[in-house]
């Protein structure tokens, strides 16, 4: 009897566990935990309940010349080759392309996905780095793109492999480092689906579009292309049809769709209580989502998308049009909504623009027309802790012109912009920063409110150095930009943190500490303009451990001065934290060779 009890105890654990690997073995095959499945698609329905998915790609970045012809017209810019003839002319425009094409691919996955990326730079003579913008890289901060401050540099016909955990939804960037990188082609979307949107569809519509807008040898291009045409499903009409916009450019431009109504549902991938508007001023690094509706009773074949120039600065571009059509156009398929304010919680207003960088010149804005400022819109992400805070940084960003003598002839006068914030000039490290933060080489290069390297002299015109401001992690940090320039703004973006623009002030000279704080849910951001002659004050939580730029993004290389390292940690351990640097992450610093040699 005992022995028949034995047995059947020994079939009874051996069908348990082949229970438990099998129902193993069917989720692992269902799931994205197969290796093979890194290479499927990840653009899909997301599900609270499946497991995330590696998602990898491979992007090749390259770099081409067009060549003007007789008759000062630039080819497709989609095209390979140029002509012998053109090819003896000399070069108008120098581009990026990403896998082939100027823009890159859209990368679609879910939200907490792992991203690989195999980036091969195959630039000759340039060194590259991409940043993604939007991902707090809480865990790996040495993947966020910066070069000599997170990573090195991805040299010439070298890869480098991006690997982290996508843990922002919305519309989100992938860019080249570089200014000139960025708003030359060297960009794509990053659209991170998440869960609860899927959950939205009576104010999120089904059907999307993504929209980048960068700069196109003196004009506006959609996508990588300058005839850009747009085609939208016809039933789209009831609903709406999302946009995903990703605006890159130095030029600021109003958006409008002729005969649409505009529905703002997020900003820099965070959602907003919607809000319409008739069009949208756009702003260097802005990435929004909008819904398009169509105004009921109108019916034509096609529409214009219309970028028109805030200002009428010889150094920005013409007016562009773009087409727009609905397909399936037919009296009984196209019609406007029954209504457009549907689930909406404001009514339609007449002539209502949306401004997100300050207040609109009046030569902007149409007679009559009640502007929408950021400070108007609201989101539901700020923190009800940050109404106090625990630090403050103060910056003041200016500029100067210096004179001097020099040049390739000792007696020519030059001049030069020379910008600074707190009186340093940034430049980057010699070394690796994130992975040697205690390097004796790189001590003297650092410089901050309590250390200035003693190459600075108080005489010269111009302090080179690392610009770092160290925050204790956790801590509720209120910052201040002082724009004390009278001629130009300046955007910038914050890696790894969310930002809330809680007061401004025109005039450089108010006093921060008496400008009023708007604590009524302001919309959480991670790129910002600091208008000219003016303050901004911006609140966030620093609890993300590592090294964090505060980045210009208006410059054209890598640097102009203007940026800001944030150390959020340990004064004396700045990698301490929540994450490693792997043991083989690549290393970069000077090779002199021994100090004496033996002949």
């Amino acid at each position: 009897m005992k022995r028949v009890r034995l047995v059947a105890l020994i079939v009874q654990r051996v069908l348990i566990t082949a229970a438990v690997f099998f129902a193993a073995i069917v989720l692992i095959y269902f799931t994205a935990i197969d290796p093979k499945e890194r290479y499927s698609s990840c653009d899909r329905l997301c599900n609270r309940a499946d497991w995330p998915r590696i998602c990898r790609f491979q992007l090749v970045i390259e770099k081409r010349t067009l060549f003007r012809d007789g008759s000062r017209t630039l080819r497709g810019i989609t095209g390979n080759t140029t002509s012998q003839r053109d090819s003896m002319e000399s070069p108008s425009f120098s581009y990026y392309t990403v896998n082939g094409r100027y823009v890159g691919p859209t990368l679609t996955v879910c939200e907490h996905d792992f991203l690989v990326v195999d980036v091969e730079n195959r630039v000759a003579g340039e060194s590259i780095a991409l940043h993604w913008t939007g991902q707090s890289q809480r865990r790996t901060p040495f993947m966020d793109g910066v070069p000599m401050i997170t990573q090195c540099p991805i040299a010439s016909y070298t890869r480098f492999q991006y690997k982290f955990q996508v843990d922002k939804a919305g519309t989100q960037l992938y860019h080249g480092f570089a200014g000139g990188e960025r708003t030359r082609g060297l960009l794509g979307a990053l659209v991170v689906r998440s869960p609860s949107e899927q959950r939205s569809i009576d104010v999120i519509p089904s059907t999307e579009s993504v929209w980048i807008v960068t700069e196109h040898d003196g004009q506006l291009g959609v996508n990588g292309e300058r005839y850009w045409q747009e085609s939208i499903p016809g039933n789209a009409t009831t609903r709406g049809h999302r946009i995903r916009l990703l605006y890159v450019s130095s030029c600021r431009y109003w958006l409008e769709v002729e005969h649409h109504r505009l529905t703002v549902l997020a900003l820099d991938g965070n959602l907003l209580e919607p809000a319409l508007v008739d069009r949208v001023l756009l702003h260097d690094g802005l990435r929004m989502d909008l819904v398009l509706h169509i105004s009921p009773g109108i019916l034509k074949p096609d529409y214009e998308i219309r970028f028109t120039p805030m200002d009428r600065d010889e150094s920005c571009y013409q007016r562009s049009v773009f087409r727009l059509q609905y397909e399936s156009h037919s009296e009984g398929v196209l019609h406007g909504p029954e209504s457009i304010e549907h689930n909406l919680s404001q009514p339609a207003a007449e002539w209502i623009a949306l401004d997100l960088v300050g207040e609109a010149r009046p030569s902007a804005t149409q007679p009559g027309e009640r502007i929408l400022h950021l400070t108007d819109l609201h989101g539901d992400q700020f923190p009800k802790d940050l109404r106090s805070y625990d630090t403050r940084l103060e910056l003041i960003i200016s500029s100067q012109v210096v004179e001097e003598f020099g040049g390739p002839f000792d007696d020519e006068m030059y001049h030069e912009t020379v910008h600074s914030v707190n009186g340093f000039t940034f430049a980057f490290p010699s070394v690796l920063m994130l992975r040697e933060p205690a390097s004796t080489e790189l001590r003297p290069q650092l410089c901050g409110p309590r250390s200035v390297p003693r190459k600075c002299h108080p005489m010269t015109a111009r302090c080179e150095c690392v610009h770092v401001a160290h925050l204790e992690a956790g801590q509720r940090v209120e910052m201040v930009l002082i724009n004390a320039d009278p001629a130009n703004d300046y955007t910038y973006q914050l890696h790894g943190h969310t930002l809330f623009v809680v007061g401004a002030a025109v005039g450089h000279r108010n006093d921060p500490r008496k400008i009023s704080r708007s604590f009524d849910r302001p919309p959480a951001r991670d790129t910002i303009v600091v208008q000219r002659d003016s303050v901004l004050v911006v609140r966030f939580v620093a609890s993300n451990t590592g090294l964090w730029l505060l980045r210009d993004i208006g410059a054209t290389q890598w640097s102009r001065g203007l940026d800001v390292v944030l150390h959020v940690g340990s004064p004396q351990y700045p990698t301490a934290g929540t994450f490693s640097i792997p043991t083989d992450f690549p290393a970069c610093r000077h090779f002199v060779g021994p100090r004496h040699f033996l002949i």
